[in-house]
């Protein structure tokens, strides 16, 4: 009962830590997101297709939350900015699949760098021994995601996003 009680405690005091510290620093949002011409739709339909490759719009809907329509609207007006193409799935003519164009692969390479530009800034400033316990404790985080990707099965599991150096679409 002790060893339940102890985790709960931990596990407030980490939240709290985290949402009071959060509230206390200063917002920062890269430039890149700023110069964005985005509706939120299509800025989430490019980063889904950017973390996951091409998709077909049932899988694109069910992943950003909308229906198959809106998704077809927000795919028209990005394949008019030249963001996004639409092709078809060489098994089944039906379905309809989307991918990202050149200049959109790039944007979103773009828009996921900055966040990690950003976290290798706060790193840059931390002392070797602070970023030796921070490397142990994401390497534990990761440990523990996948130990809870192995009892969700592959099909429910916590997308990382894009792996580093790897072509996306």
């Amino acid at each position: 009962m002790k060893t339940a009680e102890e985790r709960r405690r931990l596990i407030d005091g980490i939240i709290e830590l985290g949402e009071t510290e959060s509230w206390n620093l200063p917002p920062v949002i890269p430039e890149d997101w700023l110069a964005l011409d985005l509706t939120m739709p299509q800025l989430k339909m490019i980063m889904c297709i950017y973390a996951h490759g091409p998709q077909r719009v049932s899988e694109i809907a069910a992943s950003v939350g909308v229906s198959q329509a809106v998704v077809t609207g927000v795919t028209d007006r990005l394949i008019h900015r030249g963001l996004v193409e639409r092709g078809g799935d060489p098994h089944d003519r039906r379905v309809v699949v989307c991918s990202l164009s050149d200049e959109g692969r790039q944007l979103g390479h773009r828009l996921w760098e900055s966040g990690i530009d950003r976290g290798r800034k706060l790193m840059e400033v931390m002392t070797l021994e602070e970023l030796q316990l921070l490397s142990e404790a994401v390497e534990m985080v990761f440990g523990v995601l996948s130990r809870v990707r192995g009892k969700l099965g592959a099909d429910e599991s916590v997308s990382r996003g894009p792996a580093p150096a790897t072509k996306r679409d």
